[in-house]
């Protein structure tokens, strides 16, 4: 099991502050949700998390991961935990998936570079795990151009699970999707940490999005935590003033999507 513990995270660039006195919590096996509307810091944090910050980044505060501090980490450190331990779904699969390696080599590498398995286990475990994420085995074969933007970030998210790490953090993995496939990555990617019994951070500015994939959530503005609860009670009684625009932007977002399949 891998819990997170984000104590007084700040980050800036070129003495710019992107983060301030962030505090994140993130328990065994729970699914946590870090919303905001776009440039509140969402996605550093996530990189913070990964230890994927920008070169020129300056970090204070800690990150830690199970029992690794993440800020100030030697990059050998990082390199084994991610992929291992820490399994990540981006926004857009179509510019994080190599478009040069077919889909089953896309998926067994993170089983090369962690563990010492032969081919035919691994070709096995790739197999299994297109089948958990509901593709054919012989997608393996095909290139991510060939795919739907659905199947590309299912591709996506059985690379970031074929290790079985412990905490997934899936950054936006919903926003280049139209909001049938939305709901359907939202709901494999739950029932597939759920089984797995890993931690998850999820990360939106979709407020209807996140009261499918959390129980829990932080609401971010401004670089700073600005409220947090329980997803369902903040969706139903927000508070803060930016918690009123996101749970309103939702729902608008919700009636239009309701409009156009009546329409």
């Amino acid at each position: 099991m891998m819990g997170v513990d984000v104590n007084k995270l700040g980050i800036s660039i070129g003495g710019k502050s992107i983060v301030r006195d962030v505090n994140v919590h993130i328990g065994d096996g729970e699914r946590v949700g870090l919303i905001g509307s776009s440039g509140s810091g969402k996605s550093m944090i996530s990189k913070a998390m990964l230890g994927l910050l920008p070169i020129n980044a300056q970090t204070e505060g800690s990150v830690i991961l199970g029992d690794t501090q993440v800020v100030g980490a030697d990059e050998t450190v990082l390199a084994g935990l991610r992929g291992r331990y820490v399994g990540a779904v981006f926004q857009n699969p179509a510019s994080s998936l190599n478009p040069v390696l077919t889909v089953g080599k896309q998926i067994e590498l993170p089983l090369k570079l962690h563990y010492d398995l032969d081919k035919a286990d691994r070709q096995a475990r790739v197999s299994a795990m297109l089948e958990k994420v509901g593709l054919d085995a012989t997608v393996a074969k095909k290139y991510p151009s060939e795919l739907s933007g659905g199947q590309q970030q299912r591709v996506g998210i059985a690379t970031a699970l074929i290790t079985s790490p412990r905490l997934i953090i899936a950054d936006e993995p919903t926003t280049a999707l139209d909001s049938i496939t939305q709901r359907q990555i939202v709901d494999l990617l739950v029932s597939l940490v759920d089984k797995a019994g890993a931690s998850m951070l999820f990360i939106t500015h979709d407020f209807s999005v996140l009261a499918r994939a959390t129980t829990r959530c932080y609401v971010l503005d401004g670089g700073r935590i600005v409220e947090s609860g329980n997803t369902a009670d903040l969706l139903e009684h927000p508070q803060g003033e930016q918690t009123k625009k996101l749970v309103a932007a939702a729902r608008e977002l919700t009636l239009q999507r309701k409009q156009n399949r009546d329409d």
